[in-house]
Parts: structure tokens; sequence; C-alpha cells
């Protein structure tokens, strides 16, 4: 299940196969929508959820999480406002940050110091006594706090002390999250904001998974977390700062596979949803070391590992609207699902979903299975009125939507390819949510990208891959010591700990410890630089990273001495893959369903319309064409041309 802002995805797989059902979204109450979507489906009490929210990632970016007490050490209940000093706009005259999740009234110092020595010795100062924890507790009880973050310095290498203080503040009646719990590694900004970020979730994702559980009536659920591994509803009503992105992971997690399956390398991803566009760049041979610890949500780092996604608000039901110097804006506001776009009958600004019906994209027959009708006279209506304002006509306006948005999504893949020294000429981009198909080959003939795959189910893409998700954990160790000091046994040592950690929280969950594999994943970096990199351990790890740096860098210091930063290490219980059937090639060209009239560069034309549904693996067509399935439609331009592979997905190239 994944709930985003216009529409809530479900996707069943038994042994018959996927069932798909797509409901509108239910902001007041997500779990409406899913229950609804269960409901028809009709699965027994002994289906397995997994579940994808926007729940916790919503909550940050309103401001509606709960109230949080800081608890840390004496003289340092500032440092989560000091931060880094960074600023998030650099070139903006007047920069706003985000407020700290801890009022100043609510933080709360301790009487407690120590510090990490070298050979992993510790030098303790100073620890809190009962009696003043003690009346801290009261303190707290009466604040008016709904949720408690102790993050003490140097925590990483002494927890011990953070374990303590939470002991005492349970009496208080509100949940504490400890920092070193959560993520037990060096930077006390990061691993503060995160611990933040997870106290102020916990009351709002409990209440949710409370409800949503009770609902379900006793079937097994599961979130997915940030890094596109699944976790117990039980591990993400306590540590929900690792589910806050669970929904973009999906869709990595689930292109990834069609790619994999549709024989293509490294890839990058465009989710298109009503309200925003993720972009993602994925190479399969990365492992772990494609995830980041670098995310930032609502302008608070979190910490915990996490696939790197970049948002932008411009999605179907972005709306269109001229600024106050009368330029055309695209997003980043939203219909959402209430009252969504105009063409579902309900808006009154347009949308970008509501530019691509009226210039012909979107099939009204088939759209969503055929159970909305779209308004067509409604969003010309509209467009006419933004067209007036413009001094042009409605389809100009509709037009010039599109190419707002396409260069938005430009920028957005830009970011995540050429910033990162790729080429984006070499990739292939893979297109899903119930939008991405419409603009993708036209953005990737902007960008010089050779193909496009569709995946089969592309519209709700992010719950097959929720579906498909293996269960993992991940557990990470501080080192800040020369690589050279750490051989390949000393490694592989400290690993074992690690996953002797994984492992008994897998058991925990009632997985068998003879289910888990681990990854094994080393941060590196040259003495004296602040940030690291991520690779997979294993023989030559040295000139890896320094051939990785170079590569990312354009250099690397011949004689700079290389620093083994953290050891991470990830526990993953694979789901078994559903095995792709031996489907019959076509031996024809498909015949169109119909026909649609559409307006491309201010010319009016018609096109033939294609069932997906009905499109056999190999099956070969030229644009212009619509391709219709119920949660998706496709677009292939003139001059493009396409095919369904062997696996059911449809892989577009320039012909």
């Amino acid at each position: 299940m994944d709930t985003g802002g216009t529409f809530t995805d479900l996707v069943l797989e038994d042994e018959d196969g996927l069932r798909v059902e797509k409901v509108l979204s239910t902001p007041a109450a997500p779990e409406a929508a899913v229950l609804e979507g269960v409901e028809r489906l009709a699965p027994g009490p002994e289906v397995e959820v997994v579940h994808g929210s926007t729940v916790g990632l919503n909550a940050l970016l309103t401001g509606r999480g709960a109230r949080v007490a800081l608890v840390t050490n004496a003289g340092f209940r500032d440092l989560i406002e000091i931060a880094r000093q960074d600023r998030p706009d650099l070139y903006a005259l007047h920069p706003v940050r985000p407020a700290p999740l801890a009022a100043r009234e609510d933080r709360h110092e301790v009487q407690a110091r120590a510090f990490p020595g070298e050979g992993g010795a510790v030098e303790v100062v100073r620890r809190p006594g009962a009696a003043e924890l003690a009346r801290l507790a009261r303190r707290l009880r009466r604040s008016g706090a709904e949720s408690v973050a102790v993050c003490l310095l140097h925590s990483y290498a002494v927890p011990e002390h953070e374990q303590e203080v939470a002991a005492a503040l349970r009496a208080s009646g509100l949940p504490v999250t400890t920092s070193a719990s959560l993520l037990g590694l060096h930077r006390e900004v990061e691993r503060w904001s995160t611990a933040l970020v997870n106290a102020a979730l916990v009351p709002v994702m409990g209440a949710y998974l409370a409800r949503l559980r009770g609902s379900l009536e006793g079937r097994r659920l599961s979130m997915l977390q940030s890094s596109g591994g699944a976790i117990t509803a039980d591990l993400a009503a306590r540590e929900p700062a690792r589910v806050v992105l669970s929904g973009p992971a999906g869709g990595v997690v689930g292109a990834a596979r069609a790619a994999r399956e549709a024989e293509q390398g490294a890839i990058v991803t465009l989710d298109m949803g009503g309200t925003s566009t993720d972009v993602a760049f994925h190479d399969p041979r990365s492992g772990l070391a494609g995830s980041t610890g670098q995310a930032s949500v609502a302008g608070h780092p979190v910490a915990l590992p996490a696939l790197d996604v970049h948002t932008i608000g411009c999605g179907g039901g972005s709306l269109v609207t001229l600024d106050t110097a009368g330029v055309l804006q695209v997003g980043p506001r939203s219909a959402g699902s209430d009252p969504g776009p105009i063409c579902y009958g309900r808006g009154e600004v347009p949308t970008v979903t509501d530019a691509l019906c009226l210039l012909g994209r979107l099939d009204g027959g088939r759209f969503l299975g055929g159970e909305l009708d779209l308004d067509r006279r409604g969003v010309e209506r509209a467009f006419a009125r933004l067209g007036a304002s413009l001094g042009c006509s409605a389809v100009e306006a509709a037009t010039a939507t599109l190419e707002v948005a396409r260069a938005a999504m430009r920028r957005a893949v830009s970011v995540m390819t050429m910033q990162r020294g790729k080429d984006p000429a070499a990739l292939t981009l893979v297109a899903f949510g119930g939008g991405g198909g419409l603009l993708a080959a036209e953005l990737a003939e902007d960008l010089g990208m050779p193909r496009v795959l569709v995946p089969a189910h592309a519209g709700v893409l992010s719950a097959v891959g929720m579906v498909h998700a293996s269960t993992s954990l991940d557990h990470a160790r501080t080192v800040l010591e020369p690589l050279a000091q750490w051989s390949t046994r000393r490694r592989a040592a400290a690993f074992r700990e690690l996953e002797a950690l994984g492992r008994d929280r897998m058991r925990a969950a009632g997985h068998g410890p003879r289910s888990c594999t681990f990854e094994r994943v080393l941060e590196l970096r040259f003495h004296g630089q602040s940030h690291e990199l991520a690779l997979a351990d294993g023989p030559g790890v040295e000139q890896a990273f320094r051939a990785l740096h170079a590569e990312r860098f354009g250099w690397a210091p011949a004689d700079g001495e290389v620093e083994l930063v953290h050891l991470g290490s990830r526990t993953v219980v694979a789901r078994a893959p559903a095995e792709a059937s031996a489907l019959p090639r076509a031996r024809r060209a498909p015949r169109a369903a119909q026909v649609e009239e559409v307006r491309v560069r201010g010319k009016r034309g018609r096109v033939p319309v294609l069932d997906r549904a009905l499109l056999p693996p190999g099956a070969r067509f030229e644009g212009p064409a619509i391709v219709a399935e119920g949660t998706a439609t496709t677009w292939v331009p003139a001059g493009w041309r396409a095919r369904v592979v062997q696996t059911g997905h449809l892989l577009l190239d320039r012909g």
C-alpha cells in the first residue's frame, strides 16, 4: 500500500499474480483510503501488508509533529539551533531557516560529560544523579511536551548515559528517543536532529499505525524504510524516522527490479505522482553503497540510511498560476485529492493533469479503469481564462504548462546525473507514477537520453516495489582511525559483531537466522576531510576508494592518508522473487482500440490509442501513439518507437 498526495495505490500478489487498486487519498484520515482499497481487493486475514506512508513526511512539512522536549548536556541546549551555520539558500537576501523541532523553553540540561579516548577508552567526567533526573521527569510531566529526545555529547561511544537518563524520564509517561540507539554515529548535529525528528513523529505515527492495525483486523503489517527495506510496524512506531521517505523508496525498488528484468544497466528514475516528482540514480553495482545518510526533510537532517532521491514540487496535481509579475508558475502547491484537478470534476484551478487532458494525452474512456469521466469542457474553460491573462489561446497555455513542468524535471534529472558526474546519454530513464510516462520521452529527448523504460503497472510501481521489498536492518559503528590500522581480519571481526546484532533483531521479528544475509560497507575519507564516501568492503578497498574519489571529484591526493570513519552492516531477509512467466511473442502489430485527437506544437492530429493490457511481449509500434491502462498513460511521440519486452515492460527508443 502506497499512500500518496492524490491517490492511494494497492497491489495484491498471490498465486494468481498481481491485482491492482487505485483510490483517491483521504488526507484527513489516510487509513480510510487504505481500507477502501483493501476491501476492494478483499484479501483474507492471512495476507501480509507492506505499507509506505506520507503521514510522517506530511507532519514534518506542515509543522504538525508532536511538541518535543530536548534533554542534553549542560551548556549545549542551543546546539540544535547553531547547527552547521550553513545557509539553505546561498543567494537569499533574507534567508529563512526552519524552526528547531524543540523550542528553547523545551530544552533541558543535565550534568553529564564523557569523552571518548584512544583505543576505545572512555573518560567519564560527570554523570547525572538520580535526584536530578527525578526532578526533570516531574518538570517534563508539567511542561506540555508530548515526546522527549535525549541527546548527549559522544553518546555514540558512551550510550549508557543516554540509557540511564531515558530510564529515569520514562516516569514522566512520555515516549523517549535516545540518539545513540537510533543512530550510533559521531557528528552530534545530525545525530541530534535525527533523534528530534524521530521524537516529533513517535506520537503521530504511533497513533496512525494503531488505527491502521486495528482496521486491518490482525493482518501482519510492515512499513517500508527510506532505505528501501521493510521493517515491522512495531519498530516503525518506535523509530518512525526510518520510514519518513518510504513512498519514494518503494518506487526506486520497483524501478530497479523492472530495469533488471528488462536487462538495463544504470538508470535514472522519474516518479511523477500527484503532488511531486521524485528523481533518483541507481546503479545495480552499488548495493548498500548506493544509499546515503545525508537526507534532509523539511530542512531537518535525517542521517539514517536512505535511498538518494531528489524531490521537486511538480506533479500531476500541481497548480498552474501566475505570479505577481504575470509569469506562469507550475507548483509547488497541489490540488491533491480534494478538490483535485478540474478534469476530475472537482477543482477550479488548472493543473498539469488538466493540461495533459486538454492536449488529448489522457484517454477518458480508460482513465482509472473507466471509473472516472474526465471533464474536458471544464478544463478548456479554465485554460481559456489562463490564456486570456497570458495573451494566448487555451491550447498554448496548456502547452506552456507542460514546457514549464518539463524544465523543472530537467533540472531535477541534472541534479542526479550531470552534477554527480554521470552522463544522461549513457543512462535509461525509467518513468512511472500516474504521469511519468506522459512526459518521459520528450524529457529524455531534451537530455539526450537514448531510452525510456515504462514498467508494467507503472501507475502503482511504488506499491509493486513494496510488495517485492526485502526486510532489512542497518547497524553502524564509528571508527575515526587510519584505514591502515584496520586489517581485513580486524574489520571482519567488527562486522561479525554488527551482524550478530542484526541477526538477533531479525530473530525477534520472526525471521530465522539462516534466512539472513549481510552487506558490508565502509565509509572512508582522506585525513583532514569533513565528509566521506561509501563503498562495499572487500580486497583492495583503499585503491577502490582512491579511484572512486577521483571519479567523483576529478582528483585524489596520491599520498593522502585514508581514514576509516564508519563500518556499516545491513542485515537482509530477501523476499522470494516471483518467477517471470515465459510469455509468447507477438506475431503482428497491435491494433488501435480507438483514436484520440491530440495537439502537438500547435498542430491538431489524430493518433491511435493502444490498450496496454492487449500488448503481448514482442509487440512493436511507432509514435505518435497513446498507450492507455487503468492506472497510467504513456505518450509515444513522433520519432520514437516502442516494443514490449519479454517481461511485459514497455521500452521506448528514438528511432
